[in-house]
């Protein structure tokens, strides 16, 4: 189902329906520019970009701003650029660094006075990183950035170094298996921010894989790309929230990371067999499969996904 997946995607390429880099272009929510400001908001926002579901049968974490009501990540972006808008600088290093948990909830409350979920987790995440930012780095990521002379691969391993709380890793089988996450959808989003040119065109940002997180699974599962066992749906169906670090979590992170690997060289092979040029990598990919996700809400709710409370996805 490696091959299906892939052709549907191809095929939308080579018919002019879908341009892969349109995938990973910037939203209205997202900042319009590759400057400090920029840069910060990208920082602020990956440093908090986890585990926004919600029990189905609950309150939802949701924020309606200028008339359009969003969810999960999204809710999250909304929510900064509101703040941002009211005249508070919550992206700087400065004042997120030592920002209290009661004003965090409330700058970042969603609708209905739903608060953003594991918000002790997100003050102590952007102390942290804020913290070595004014340490390390003059309270500037654009120094970090400097040091990584336009490497992904480099600037993945600086933010690995610096800051713990993207250091995303578990152990399978008694090996340990570097996953991180977050860590890698910092990089895609500078290189996204910087629409590849100058300072984070990243020649090598191939190098990074899919982000392994808990909604590109549903997508894989749609497309029969993975099948689950019915000792895990079984699992899954309880709808309890699996621990950080599960066996089942590992193997459907994995197998996920792997499956796009294989669906992004197939996708190449086919483009390649038309002599058409369109650049693909996995994660651009990874977009497009997260993407179809929200898209298709409704049917994927019979895809059961994987629900951990855990700060890296």
């Amino acid at each position: 189902k490696v091959d299906v997946c892939a052709k549907d995607i191809a095929d939308q390429i080579l018919a002019g329906d879908l341009d892969m880099k349109m995938m990973f272009i910037k939203t209205d929510v997202h900042p319009q520019t590759s400057d400090e400001a920029g840069i910060n908001w990208v920082v602020f926002a990956d440093t908090l970009n986890f585990s926004f579901w919600q029990p189905e049968d609950g309150p939802q974490y949701t924020v309606t701003y200028k008339g359009t009501k969003q969810t999960g990540y999204l809710a999250l972006c909304a929510a900064i650029n509101r703040t941002l808008d009211s005249g508070i600088p919550l992206t700087s290093p400065e004042y997120f660094s030592n920002v209290d948990k009661e004003t965090l909830d409330k700058l970042l409350m969603g609708d209905e006075g739903v608060s953003i979920p594991l918000l002790q987790q997100r003050i102590e995440c952007l102390h942290e990183v804020g913290g070595k930012l004014l340490k390390n780095y003059g309270g500037k990521f654009t120094n970090l950035l400097e040091e990584s002379n336009n490497s992904a691969v480099k600037l993945l391993d600086l933010v690995l170094q610096n800051f713990v709380c993207f250091r995303d890793s578990a152990s399978f089988k008694e090996k340990e298996v570097a996953i991180h996450k977050r860590a890698q959808i910092l990089v895609a989003d500078l290189w996204c921010l910087f629409e590849g040119t100058g300072k984070g065109s990243f020649p090598d940002i191939a190098s990074l894989t899919m982000f392994a997180d808990y909604r590109v699974p549903q997508s894989l599962q749609f497309y029969g790309v993975l099948n689950y066992d019915e000792e895990l749906l079984s699992f899954l169906r309880k709808d309890e929230i699996m621990p950080y670090g599960h066996v089942f979590e590992v193997e459907i992170r994995g197998c996920s990371i792997h499956a796009v690997e294989l669906i992004t060289k197939k996708i190449r092979e086919i483009l390649q067999e038309k002599n058409n040029t369109s650049a693909v990598n996995s994660i651009l990919v990874d977009q497009y499969l997260w993407g179809y996700r929200r898209k298709h809400a409704e049917e994927m709710v019979k895809y059961p996904y994987h629900k951990v409370r855990s700060i890296y996805y």
